[in-house]
């Protein structure tokens, strides 16, 4: 409760400065207005970053007056790299300065903070540490700069990941400038009222660069040079900051792949591809924001949690990621090749397709080795709670090797990276099971004829099997699981009815769901069978028989019957077709993959 006042100060006084900020910039026409690579749609003010970094100074200088044990060279670092910056930014946001010139600020920035004593402490000499310090600096600025591209994303980021730094610097180690963390995070929150969609002010360059190095000097200062702690103290930043860690590396493959400029500006940035996806900004940025806190409760958990299991749990929050960044890119790059007829005729596409294919293949192999080796030195920890001994160990070292090899060759002959991960279904997942269970039997079969299964332990085996199944499913039904949750949360689409809860109705629904060009939102399904009434298919209900299908189309505004019963009579189709005419909205019939186009001639009189 002693750094309760810092938050409370740096919070309040920019709930007071923004709105006079935002005044004298309107006033000055200090003002972004609406291009092709930004997302706004009208002029905003964009002194944002002259309120975060007044009312952050000011409760800075509260801290140093009358706080103890605090170096003032780090101090003076911090915020003198962090003012530079700032003025950087307020020039960028006035004139728009080169992407090189702001590079060459960030490395005077960082130069500042490795003078001041603010260095990446590591187990070797400083050599390596200096220009390591520079990059991480540089790179986290930057991170944040990207990261200001819709409403309220970076200031609520910004809050989240400043408050994690000083949770986890309370937990692990004396950081010296913990509490200007805290400061930061009341200035942020402060500012967000004011920034959350639709946003009344930007931040601008000036305060995206102040947070980004700030949280970066921060981060880093109270890194040890025992190898141990070194681990901790570097893997905690990196989960706090993943979010726009992400983001900046998701811009800069992306761009890369489609050979354009990695500074260029442009809407493809996770919060963009999120919005085209179907979600609203709010709910993107809810959602960016809940994924940063659950980050940040992963790193902060290091403190109660076995550091092997941490740390596999925070490499598959990282595998998360990477498979939602392959999901979103493959996603936005299937609709840039419906929408660009151009490039599919000029074969452009198709190479861009081949190479991301190939580089999917080869995560996916490298993934698979990982959980293996995961998954066996799980199953050690498990199966003797911990406590790996000496002998454990040389069991390890032994048959890891072996193991790795029989499995990865297992999963190459039986056809494990032929699938695709966008439809897989039970058939795969009965090939995941299959070939896991191979794999583990040969395993077992090899070390009986060569060591005769010799102090092995049968339960570790098991346990490893289940284990690297659980792993190889779910990384394979990570893609599926990440498009079913984001056709679930999606906003808007033509509201629609679906007259038929059989097999072409669940195909429909399958269909609608995976492919968001369709710009469909499926409200019910109609049926005449009342055993399915109540019932749900992909979540979707079944809301009752086709005599209450007048009444659904008025409770629900519905814009669109989907008529999929192939085998409907002519009559009950007339009847449905009168009904949309009368509602004055529109169907389309579903036909089957084995009808014809002269089975259903209805006309519409």
């Amino acid at each position: 409760m002693q750094y309760a006042p810092f938050f409370l100060i740096s919070f309040a006084l920019t709930l007071l400065f923004t709105p006079l900020v935002r005044i004298i910039a309107v006033k000055w026409g200090l003002v972004s207005h609406p291009r092709a690579d930004r997302w706004h749609k009208k002029p905003t003010a964009i002194l944002g970053g002259v309120g975060i970094y007044l009312s952050s100074f000011i409760a800075a200088l509260f801290v140093t007056n009358i706080s103890s044990g605090f170096t003032n060279k780090n101090v003076l670092g911090l915020f003198l790299g962090a003012t530079f910056l700032f003025i950087v930014g307020l020039i960028d946001d006035k004139r728009r300065l080169p992407p090189y010139v702001k590079l060459f600020a960030q490395i005077i920035a960082g130069g500042i903070a490795v003078f001041s004593g603010i260095i990446l402490k590591l187990p070797i000499d400083n050599i390596f540490a200096i220009p390591l310090t520079l990059l991480w600096v540089i790179g986290i600025t930057n991170a944040f700069n990207l990261l200001d591209n819709i409403d309220g994303l970076t200031a609520g980021i910004a809050a989240i990941c400043s408050l994690m730094l000083f949770v986890s610097s309370l937990v692990f180690f004396n950081n010296p400038l913990c509490v200007f963390a805290l400061i930061l995070s009341g200035a942020a929150l402060g500012f967000l009222p004011y920034n959350f969609p639709p946003a009344r002010i930007f931040m601008g360059d000036s305060g995206s660069m102040f947070l980004g190095y700030s949280l970066a000097v921060i981060s880093i200062s109270g890194t040890s040079r025992h190898l141990s702690n070194f681990l901790i103290t570097m893997i905690i930043p990196v989960l706090i900051l993943s979010v726009p860690i992400f983001d900046t590396l998701f811009v800069m493959i992306g761009r890369k792949l489609q050979g354009r400029g990695i500074f260029i500006g442009g809407k493809d940035h996770t919060s963009h591809r999120l919005v085209t996806l179907g979600l609203s900004p709010r709910k993107t940025v809810l959602l960016l924001y809940l994924l940063s806190f659950a980050f940040g409760l992963i790193a902060v958990s290091y403190f109660n949690l076995n550091f092997f299991m941490i740390s596999v749990i925070a490499f598959l929050s990282f595998v998360v990621l990477l498979f939602f960044g392959l999901f979103l890119f493959e996603v936005s790059f299937s609709d840039n090749q419906q929408k660009d007829k151009h490039r599919l005729n000029s074969g452009e596409s198709t190479v861009i397709n081949n190479i991301f294919m190939h580089k999917r293949r080869a995560v996916e192999v490298l993934l698979d080795l990982i959980f293996i080796c995961i998954a066996y030195y799980s199953a050690y920890f498990l199966r003797f709670e911990g406590s790996l001994l000496s002998s454990n160990l040389s069991l390890i070292s032994y048959s890891l090797v072996w193991i790795i090899i029989i499995k990865m060759s297992v999963f190459f002959i039986f056809g494990l990276y032929r699938g695709v991960w966008k439809y897989i279904g039970i058939s795969d997942f009965l090939t995941i099971f299959k070939v896991v269970s191979i794999g583990s039997i040969v395993s077992i079969l090899f070390l009986t004829f060569t060591v005769r299964f010799k102090d092995y332990s049968r339960a570790v085996f098991f346990i490893d099997w289940l284990i690297l199944l659980f792993l190889v499913a779910g990384s394979r039904f990570m893609f599926r699981i990440i498009g079913e949750f984001f056709s679930r949360i999606q906003n808007g689409g033509r509201r629609v009815l679906v007259f038929g809860a059989g097999d072409t109705g669940e195909m429909v629904i399958r269909e609608i769901k995976r492919n968001k060009a369709l710009h469909y939102n499926p409200i019910g399904f109609i049926d005449d069978d009342p055993r399915k009434t109540g019932t749900k298919i992909h979540s979707i209900p079944v809301l009752g028989g086709s005599g209450k299908i007048r009444k659904l189309i008025q409770k629900y505004n519905i814009e669109e019957v989907l008529i999929a019963v192939p085998s409907v009579n002519a009559g009950n189709l007339v009847e449905i077709i009168s009904i949309c005419n009368d509602c004055g909205i529109s169907y389309r019939k579903i036909k089957g993959i084995l009808d014809r186009d002269d089975e259903f001639n209805v006309a519409k009189e």
